[in-house]
Formats: C-alpha cells, structure tokens, sequence
C-alpha cells in the first residue's frame, strides 16, 4: 500500500542529499508536490495515488535543475560573502605586508624554511579552503565547526594587524608607518573574516528551519 509520508520522506532525504537545496527551499517544493499530488487525485479519481505521486515528482523537475533554479533566483548573500573572501585572499598575494609583497615573502619561506615551519606559514590559507565545499553547493559538513575556526583565525590575524600597526606608528612615527605599508596584511586578515560571515550567514539561513521541525 502506498504511503504519501514515506515516500514524501524519501524524496526530501534525496533532494538535500544530492542537491545544495537549502531546507527552506526543500519544503517549498514539498509543499508544491504535496499540492501537485492532490491536484492530481482530484483530476482523476481512479488513479492510483503511487502513480499521481511519481506524475507529481515527475512535474515538479529533478533536484539538481531545482537548485540551480533556486540559486539563480535568490542569489543568497552568504555565497558574495565567501567569494568576497577568496577574492581578498588573492588580492593579499600581490599586496605589501611590510618591504616586500606577500607573495615575495612566500617565496623566501620556501626556499629557506623546513617543512614543518612551511606548513605553519601556509595553514592559515589553507583553511579557507575548508569553505570551497559550500562556495560550489555541495553538502559535504555543515559548517559550524569550519565557521567557528575562520571566525577565530580571522579575528587574532585582525587584531595582529591592529596591534603591529599601532607599534610602527608609536616606535616610529606615522611616516615610517606609510613607508612600511602593511595592506596586504589588512586584507589577508579581512578575507577569513568576509569567509566566516558568509558561513555564518549560510547557517542562519537555515537555522529556522531546523528550529521549526525540532518543535514539531
């Protein structure tokens, strides 16, 4: 015997496994395939409710087309945020962090630092990759630990900069300050900073969902 809630259930399970629907937008589409189910009964009242279902799914479009349908429509903030991050990242490359360009400093720690010190040098940008999985719709983790980490990084890096850049200027005066030109510092710090708010804008989008069914 078919039962509506099972395969519902299923459906839903399928779509925010395979697709980057977010579940907000997932019980939208339940709504319009629960209405497309009905409106098929009702149409033919001799139909079998398994096959009005698999009409009703079949109509409504696979999850994948959906998504990107979705994503198009809304073009969600948290997404600018963590481009605006790997943006800045790559800005901060090109940038002077002192006398020389990051990507010169960067140049000399591989060529004179052991492994392990290279590693530590590179672990801070290694960990904005910790958000491509989202920044290309997959549903691979959910974030709040990697949100939690960047927040973190992005904001001892910040304060860095604030704490260096208040030092140079009291050691030797504003001018020495404008010769050292720390920018590529400042915008390798804010790009951790514009990555984490995305992510936290991205789980507070989903946050009422959740919220609602745990109170069901």
């Amino acid at each position: 015997m078919f039962d509506l809630e099972r395969a519902v259930l299923r459906w839903r399970e399928r779509q925010e496994r395979e697709t980057s629907l977010a579940p907000c937008e997932v019980d939208e589409l339940e709504d319009h395939l629960r209405a497309r189910f009905d409106l098929e009964l009702d149409l033919d009242a001799g139909l079998a409710p398994a096959t009005a279902f698999a009409i009703a799914r079949h109509e409504l479009g696979e999850g994948m087309v959906l998504a990107r349908e979705f994503a198009k429509a809304r073009k969600p903030k948290w997404r600018r945020w963590l481009v605006a991050g790997w943006a800045l990242l790559a800005a901060s490359f090109l940038l002077p962090i002192g006398f020389e360009n990051r990507h010169e400093v960067y140049w000399h720690i591989l060529q004179y630092w052991p492994a392990r010190e290279i590693l530590r040098a590179l672990l801070p940008d290694l960990m904005i990759l910790l958000t491509l999985p989202a920044l290309l719709g997959m549903r691979l983790f959910r974030g709040r630990w990697v949100r939690w980490l960047l927040t973190g990084v992005g904001l001892w890096l910040f304060g860095s900069t604030i704490i260096v850049t208040a030092e140079v200027a009291s050691w030797y005066g504003v001018s020495w300050l404008v010769g050292l030109d720390l920018i590529g510092y400042w915008t390798w710090s804010l790009s951790f900073l514009c990555a984490a708010i995305g992510l936290w804008l991205r789980d507070r989008r989903r946050a009422p969902v959740v919220a609602d069914k745990s109170t069901a």
